[in-house]
């Protein structure tokens, strides 16, 4: 899997993990956040390598839904590169006095 795609499966599990069952949250974090291969985290569970290849797959295809329905992860990305150009555009003596807004903004 490429780094752009490993990277755009964390961005939707960011946003829309509350949305999945227990385990295949735990499984998709362990494999993306923790860096877990899947006969680790079928160690971690004491469930078979299958089970979790399943509980990921289920995952990943819910997760994909939710974005291609609600965009919330293409959003937050739009958004967060909008603030980074305003940052580079702003002069720095006004880019000091609302640095913690766009702090609020960013996160």
């Amino acid at each position: 899997m490429s780094l752009e795609k490993l990277i755009e499966k964390g961005e939707w599990l960011d946003c829309y993990s509350a949305l999945l069952t227990k385990r295949q949250k735990e499984c998709l974090e362990l494999y993306y956040y923790e860096n877990l291969t899947l006969a680790e985290i079928a160690d971690y569970f004491h469930i078979s390598r299958q089970a979790v290849h399943d509980a990921m797959r289920h995952g990943e295809e819910q997760l994909l839904m939710y974005e291609e329905a609600l965009h919330l992860a293409e959003k937050r990305r739009k958004h967060k590169d909008v603030i980074e150009r305003l940052r580079g555009e702003l002069p720095e003596e006004i880019r000091e006095r609302v640095e913690s807004l766009l702090k609020i903004l960013s996160d």
